[in-house]
């Protein structure tokens, strides 16, 4: 039986200037996709970013579609008649504004039409008015986690539509880090260490992070705090943490640490209370800085936690269960 022909794909993406957690999948998605199944082509709206400069390494070709103002819909022609020259048979959209200038270009030129969610909580007005618009022309919808999905689906249509694929890691990443010591940060085997790793935007909810912060470091004067982050953070870190999947709490599992976390969004498909980590509620530091305290002083329940989170992303989060996931539902869009 002869092999089905390839079938190209087309991604719209946003390339700001930096890769966080929606460019690294996207990244990683390139790396893995089946060639020899489909072709990966990727459109930027903004020239000269990071991931254009990645996928081209990795031979997708790359294309930039400029816009002269925020709402230039003249994009979505151009994406039209590059969808039709190239024979694209779908269109895979990334948040936002990609996303709804991918949807328009994909209805107008026939293909089929897949949406993102990466959020499951309040957007500024004009993102969360686009994505809601690209969500009712797609023909699909892939979240990265239950919670965007019941976040956007609650009052309107489209929960049916929509398929949960959880980010995908590379197992390798982590056994190699897992191998730097603490002495590469500069800190000695015996101080307790508590990392924080995220955008710094206001999703990411970290005045209660700090606030909790203060209360550990008064009970505990030995303890030291790595935040590793970039980006311009919101100048009253409007609203609490609201996130889908987070990249960096699955890292953590990976790395077998023990997390400590707000009970909203995807965190609590990762973390189970007890069990993998702890769930405290959102914007209270005092349940934070007592469950990051108990762990602090109980190296036997961090081991603990550490290895049951590490057995829940080998389960759960590899890389390739994210890109066969992912790969299936082109292949069902392109049975329709």
């Amino acid at each position: 039986m002869a092999e089905p022909p390839k079938a190209a794909i087309l991604f719209v993406a946003h390339d700001t200037g930096y890769i966080g957690g929606a460019e690294r999948q996207l990244l990683e998605l390139f790396k893995g996709i089946d060639r020899t199944r489909f072709s990966p082509i990727l459109v930027c709206l903004e020239p000269g970013g990071p991931v254009a400069g990645r996928a081209s390494d990795m031979g997708v070709p790359v294309h930039h579609i400029r816009r002269t103002w925020r709402w230039d819909l003249s994009v979505a022609w151009r994406l039209r008649t590059l969808i039709r020259r190239e024979g694209v048979a779908i269109v895979h959209a990334y948040l936002g504004l990609p996303g709804l200038y991918g949807a328009l270009g994909g209805k107008l030129a026939g293909a089929r039409v897949i949406a993102t969610i990466r959020i499951a909580g309040p957007r500024k007005r004009l993102a969360d008015v686009s994505e809601r618009l690209a969500f009712l022309l797609a023909d699909c919808i892939i979240s990265n986690s239950r919670a965007g999905a019941d976040y956007y689906f609650r009052r309107f249509p489209g929960r049916a539509k929509t398929k949960i694929i959880y980010n995908g890691y590379v197992m390798q990443d982590f056994e190699a880090a897992g191998r730097k010591s603490r002495q590469d940060l500069g800190f000695p085997d015996g101080v307790p260490l508590i990392g924080h790793v995220a955008n710094l935007t206001f999703l990411k909810d970290y005045p209660t992070f700090l606030r909790a912060l203060n209360i550990v470091f008064r009970q505990d004067k030995k303890a030291v705090a790595v935040i590793v982050g970039g980006g311009q953070k919101h100048v009253e870190y409007e609203g609490v943490a609201s996130e889908g999947l987070s990249n960096s709490i699955a890292e953590y599992m990976g790395l077998a640490r023990p997390v400590v976390a707000t009970a909203v969004g995807g965190n609590i498909e990762l973390v189970e209370d007890g069990v993998t980590g702890f769930l405290t509620p959102p914007g209270q530091p005092e349940p934070m800085a007592a469950k990051i305290l108990e762990l602090l002083g109980r190296p036997d329940l961090r081991q603990a936690m550490g290895g049951r989170g590490r057995k829940f992303f080998e389960d759960h989060l590899s890389l390739g269960k994210m890109i066969a996931e992912t790969q299936k539902v082109y292949e069902d869009l392109l049975k329709k």
